[in-house]
């Protein structure tokens, strides 16, 4: 099944809430990300939600919403299990800003979510969440789950394993590889493109 973003007199539909909503910017990223959903991971309607209240409201916290929620399966957003993903989504035209990133994590980790996306299309971001404890900072990841892979916890924990960040080995590769280059286009001995590094 394929999904389009479908526009008209300033309205846009949501596919997830069945009606037209006003046309705002948020809103276009929003739907334009589960039509991604649903096209690239193939994700079902059935098994996602949109501006889901995530948070205990009783803590002094407000009413947080996420804007985009997936489940593993329908069946799992039925009973009200926790989701798989919260997605947070920003008008095209906001730059994502660190704060934004720990405000759409909250939601995440309140939600029980594995993973966290915040998306304004032009820049697209997956973290995982890490449970049980107070995040110091985020840990980016390569990509999120497909349908396919999503209720096969051996695979989901192999994803939330491939993080974006360097391994000392890779640092210690990269920084050989530029004191080389440093080195060879400058003629310098390797204690200068050292120094030079």
């Amino acid at each position: 099944m394929s999904v389009e973003v479908q526009i008209a007199n300033n309205k846009i539909f949501a596919p997830l809430k069945d009606k037209w909503l006003v046309m705002k910017p948020e809103e276009k990223v929003r739907q334009e990300y589960i039509c991604r959903l649903v096209n690239n991971y193939g994700f079902a309607l059935e098994q996602m939600d949109q501006e889901i209240q995530v948070n205990n409201a009783q803590r002094g916290q407000g009413s947080a919403r996420a804007d985009i929620v997936v489940w593993k399966n329908a069946k799992d957003k039925a009973e009200s299990k926790s989701p798989i993903i919260v997605v947070e989504c920003k008008a095209e035209h906001i730059t994502i800003h660190e704060e934004d990133y720990y405000q759409g994590y909250n939601y995440a980790s309140w939600a029980g979510a594995d993973f966290f996306v915040t998306t304004n299309l032009k820049e697209t971001r997956i973290f995982r969440v890490i449970k049980g404890e107070i995040p110091k900072r985020l840990d980016e990841i390569i990509d999120i789950p497909s349908a396919e892979i999503a209720n096969n916890s051996k695979k989901v924990d192999e994803l939330l394993k491939q993080t974006k960040s360097f391994t000392r080995d890779e640092f210690s590769k990269l920084l050989f590889k530029c004191h080389n280059i440093i080195r060879n286009n400058d003629k310098l001995s390797p204690e200068a493109a050292f120094d030079e590094i």
